[in-house]
């Protein structure tokens, strides 16, 4: 398998690919568009990729319209964020989000979808291009081509995470220029590839960073180990990557102190994983042409078409000749097979195998290898094969058995369709065997396609948005009751935690009505948020999104500064509203009458409507504010999570405590109470929480309250917010033998009719298969506590949620504010049987006249007169003493201060927000955002494009050199 440079007539090759990729275009997006539906995802396209390419398309026209003036910080992203974080992942090295600006704003969600095909469409083009180099047909390269293009990895991420068919375009690219090298010829082709997979994206350009070091170790051991240069390589490969990195500096210099500063560092590695549950490994196999399929093992989709398991045969059975190919896919496997290594290529993080993108590539060519040689193969090759794709059908008809799951139906009925046409080729029954090949090929990748997306199979559909929906969203996030609020970052506003008031799954980012709402969902979150969020235990943070609703919290609400609250009447929590927050408007009702209804109306009037309701606090506080009393370190940290949200509102922490000399010490005095409970199970057991061992799914526990049956108590508590602060949640499951021996005991305690039996063979394999495919024994469970407000939940995640996983070793509830009386008893349910150790305090937080008094003096000492412009806050404030002007600005070493026309240095206040020491009098004060890194990077950037004129200069004039030689 020789790569050639030589020039060859392409032109009929890239046309056929053009009319191919068209097929192909149709199958992979045809459905949704018969089905009503549009290519964006309800997840994560919805959140972040299609508002965030709006606000960028917005950001580039705005800089063509006037150069040189930046936005480095945005007030919707969140509390406030650097728009660089959030866009040098999603955008600013994308090149096709630069498509958008040839789009009328109004037709974004157009520029979206088209883009998404036009990203696929280069993908193919791109393996095309790689393919070429080598001495295949058109007829095998188109063959190649379909397989890289159609794979359950792609077929995912074009519609769900566009931007990650960035690297499937620029691995071949990659692959090309570094061979391009390593036969002596120009390293500028490399340089290119190499900026502009740094630009891409950095976590993208990690990955294929990595995987193209290995290939380069891997070509250079099977192909130029005895004949290559290596002192005129590498100068040139160091050219390369030095250029690249010189170029590339503005980018990557922020970026690498965005990820510094985020909450992705500290993760547990890989999750705590050491190996993969069981069901990995068995349904592994069946991954490999399950091209269908939407249920990604740890990231590990594969997923190509059916031919390639013979493929993967024909090259191991010529493995002398084929041997970047097979070792490259035997240490895939291994690779595969360890968390670790999904680890290292996830940052560090979580166990996840997106770096499979790297592995197409090869699987490709060998499908290419196997349908070039289709007409010489042997009798020996063939039998081989077939003995080989026997033993796998077996495999797979087992996994089909154990899991029920017919979607390996159709690959495996063209894997056997594609080894009859590999047997008719070998007795010459049919003519051009490539086109065959090529025809199995296309319509295997197109039914794959087309089952992937309809309704009832694979069933993308149904995770799309409908035609039109994304802008009737939009227009109606919150039930239009955001018409006529002023559009200004000095308040924000949320919602209710788990209150759907749109109707998918989950709606975070709020980049569209131009209201602050403190929810946020990116993959870089600043770390100082992070911090605060986990210091006070909030119960909904995670990496990617550190606040969510803050858990309904009455005290962070206000301090956040969230004046309103949108809330959907008949979804979760819709009664669990914070203190303070009144009815201050609503949506016109409706009646479902089919949904929600008492049992026993009797009149119309009494039919419960569905309506969106609006709320308003008056104890918002102001977003910037004075503060004369300061907290210490050591007296914060002995503050339970409660009376650290509590004293918010009593004073400031300060990172650099020199700077509260003088000051007084804030008064923590804020009737928080401590009550007393116990743990009753329906059993009428009293149990220690310190050692729950819970082996009775059927079993029922509540908290009681004991302190709350006495009425003076209970009349002192009136006006509270419930708390339960977990200081320890430790979770041991059972290990496999254990659960099945407690729930064949529980079986056998519900026999309780004359005559019943239980059938413990078919009982033991049934819980063993149910335990196997669910993953378990593993570490995840939820403890869920109900009220009167509904149901509140700690969740331990899956270790195979990636991104979301967390270790939860503490957590606060928010049980919910109480205007009467606090209940004496709340129902208490762990979900899975395992051993329960948890240490927890039942809080009451008093939200009395104390806590207003002390609002009321926040309010008053807020910075006035508030101005905001491109990357500047100003205000003045005038103060009779030393104090500190904090503010729930998120911190960043990017703020500067100037007071009075001098420059003060920025302070971190109660963890992760904005402050500076201030003097008495009246203070002019202005904040203003310089994005990190941006001047240095900027300069090697500017240094590198010296360096690379001077380089190309250079190079054309020993060019020049060389050929006046030559031709001499």
């Amino acid at each position: 398998m020789e790569f050639s440079f030589k020039k060859r007539s392409v032109k009929k090759l890239y046309l056929e690919y053009t009319v191919l990729f068209l097929f192909l275009a149709l199958c992979i997006f045809g459905t949704y568009l018969i089905t009503g539906h549009s290519i964006i995802w309800s997840k994560d396209a919805l959140n972040q990729h299609l508002p965030l390419l709006a606000k960028y398309r917005e950001a580039i026209i705005n800089f063509i319209h006037h150069p040189g003036q930046i936005n480095f910080w945005s007030w919707q992203f969140g509390l406030g964020s650097d728009t660089f974080q959030v866009f040098s992942y999603y955008n600013i090295g994308d090149i096709f989000s630069y498509l958008s600006v040839f789009f009328p704003a109004s037709k974004i969600t157009r520029a979206y979808q088209f883009i998404s095909i036009i990203r696929m469409y280069c993908v193919g083009l791109s393996f095309v291009y790689f393919a070429q180099h080598f001495k295949f047909r058109n007829t095998t390269i188109l063959a190649g081509t379909t397989a890289y293009l159609v794979n359950s990895f792609l077929l995912y991420a074009c519609v769900a995470q566009p931007f990650f068919t960035t690297p499937f375009i620029l691995f071949p690219l990659i692959v090309v220029q570094i061979e391009r090298i390593l036969q002596d010829r120009s390293a500028w082709p490399l340089a290119g590839a190499f900026t502009w997979m740094l630009i891409s994206n950095y976590y993208l350009a990690f990955i294929l960073g990595i995987g193209s070091m290995i290939y380069l170790i891997l070509r250079v051991l099977t192909k130029y180990r005895k004949t290559l240069n290596y002192g005129k390589a590498f100068l040139k490969l160091a050219f390369a990557t030095i250029t690249s990195l010189l170029l590339s500096a503005i980018m990557w210099i922020p970026e690498l102190i965005a990820v510094s500063h985020s909450t992705r560092l500290g993760a547990q590695f890989a999750n705590g994983l050491k190996v993969y549950p069981l069901y990995y490994y068995l349904f592994l196999p069946k991954q490999l042409i399950n091209g269908d399929q939407w249920s990604f093992m740890f990231w590990s989709a594969l997923g190509i078409v059916s031919i390639g398991f013979i493929a993967l045969v024909y090259v191991y059975s010529h493995a002398k000749s084929y041997p970047l190919i097979t070792i490259s896919l035997g240490l895939a496997v291994i690779m595969l097979l360890i968390p670790a290594v999904g680890a290292m290529f996830n940052g560090m993080m979580a166990a996840s195998n997106r770096w499979t993108l790297l592995i197409y590539l090869p699987l490709s060519i060998a499908i290419c290898l196997l349908v070039e040689n289709a007409h010489s193969l042997s009798h020996k090759d063939l039998k081989i094969i077939t003995y080989s794709t026997g033993i796998y059908v077996a495999v797979l008809l087992l996994t089909f058995f154990f899991e029920s799951e017919n979607d390996i139906v159709l690959p495996l009925l063209f894997l056997l369709m594609s080894l009859l046409l590999l047997w008719l080729i070998s007795f010459n029954r049919l003519k051009q065997p490539q086109l065959w090949l090529l025809g199995i090929i296309v319509l295997n990748a197109g039914f794959n396609a087309i089952y992937a997306s309809f309704p009832y199979n694979g069933d993308f559909s149904t995770k799309m948005l409908s035609r039109g929906q994304y802008q009737r969203m939009m227009a109606m996030r919150y039930g239009g009751l955001d018409k006529g609020l002023t559009r200004t970052p000095a308040y924000r506003v949320s919602t209710i935690s788990q209150n759907q008031i749109i109707d998918v799954p989950t709606i975070d980012n709020d980049l569209t009505s131009g209201l602050s709402n403190i929810d946020s969902y990116y993959s870089l979150q600043n770390q100082y948020l992070g911090n605060f969020s986990n210091s006070l235990q909030n119960n909904q943070y995670q990496a990617n999104v550190p606040l969510r609703q803050v858990d309904d919290r009455t005290v962070l609400n206000n301090f956040l500064g969230v004046r309103y609250l949108f809330v959907q009447s008949d979804g979760l929590n819709a009664t669990k509203i914070p203190a303070g927050y009144f009815l201050d408007k609503f949506s016109d009702p409706i009646i479902n009458y089919d949904s929600g209804q008492p049992s026993d109306i009797q009149d119309k009037k009494d039919f419960i409507p569905t309506q969106t309701n609006r709320y308003k606090s008056n104890n918002a506080f102001p977003l910037i504010y004075w503060q004369d009393s300061y907290i210490s370190k050591g007296r914060y940290q002995k503050l339970s999570p409660t009376e650290k949200e509590r004293a918010l509102a009593s004073g400031v922490l300060v990172n650099d405590e020199h700077v509260t000399k003088g000051m007084k010490a804030a008064n923590l005095n804020n009737h928080v109470y401590k009550l007393k409970s116990n743990l009753i199970s329906n059993r009428l057991n009293k149990v220690n929480p310190h050692h729950l061992k819970y082996t009775d799914s059927e079993e029922k526990y509540h908290i009681e309250l004991p302190q709350l049956e006495n009425a003076a108590f209970k009349q002192k508590l009136r006006g509270s917010e419930l708390h339960i602060e977990f200081s320890q949640i430790k979770f041991t499951p059972f290990s496999m033998k254990e659960q099945i021996k407690y729930e064949q005991q529980h079986l056998q305690q519900m026999a309780t009719n004359p005559g019943s039996i239980v059938n413990h063979k078919y009982n033991q394999y049934r819980y063993w298969r149910f335990h196997v495919l669910n993953g378990s024994p593993d570490i995840s469970f939820k403890i869920n506590v109900g009220s009167r407000f509904g149901t509140a939940t700690i969740e331990q995640p899956k270790q195979s949620t990636l991104s979301f996983f967390k270790q939860v070793k503490n957590s606060t509830l928010n049980i919910g504010y109480y205007s009467g009386g606090l209940p004496d008893r709340l129902s208490f349910q762990p979900t899975k049987l395992g051993l329960y150790q948890l240490k927890y305090q039942v809080v009451a937080e008093k939200i009395d006249s104390h806590y207003r008094n002390q609002v009321a003096t926040i309010k008053q000492h807020g910075l006035q007169n508030l101005k905001f412009s491109r990357n500047k806050v100003q205000g003045t404030i005038t103060t009779n003493q030393k104090g500190i002007l904090t503010s729930s600005i998120p911190y960043s070493s990017g703020w500067r201060a100037n007071v009075n026309g001098k420059n003060v240095k920025t302070v971190r206040t109660n963890q992760a927000f904005l402050g500076i020491p201030l003097s008495a009098g009246t203070n002019h004060v202005t904040f203003t955002y310089q994005l990190p890194g941006f001047k240095p990077g900027a300069f090697i950037s500017i240094l590198g494009l010296i360096w690379t004129v001077i380089a190309a200069l250079v190079s054309l004039i020993t060019f020049k050199k060389r050929r006046k030689l030559t031709t001499e």
